[in-house]
């Protein structure tokens, strides 16, 4: 399901991308924004891609996806695929509605 999609049930439901991908208990948070930001998403993911010393071909490979559709994602172009936020917030215990721009805290969960 897009991403788009997903974060339209969410809202419907008041719940948050981060309890249906199962990263908390936590349904909801109170200072949740009901789009999702573009622009702070793709500066979010280059930020995060950074922070753990990824470089757009190696994220690339964990993601099986082509290399440029990394750089896509960080110029804000497209929005990033639900299978791949699912798999960075995952892995490395992010929250995918901090990455998203929904909310500012908590960045990563557990």
């Amino acid at each position: 399901m897009p991403i788009k999609h997903l974060n339209t049930i969410c809202n419907y439901y008041n719940i948050s991308i981060d309890y249906i991908f199962e990263l908390t208990e936590k349904e909801k948070y109170s200072t949740s924004k009901p789009d999702i930001n573009r622009e702070l998403m793709a500066n979010r993911l280059k930020e995060f891609r950074k922070e753990n010393k990824l470089t757009q071909i190696k994220l690339a490979q964990i993601l099986n996806i082509a290399n440029g559709t990394i750089g896509e994602y960080e110029k804000g172009t497209y929005l990033i695929s639900t299978t791949c936020l699912y798999t960075i917030c995952k892995k490395y215990n992010i929250s995918a509605d901090y990455l998203l721009g929904k909310i500012d805290e908590p960045k990563y969960l557990k």
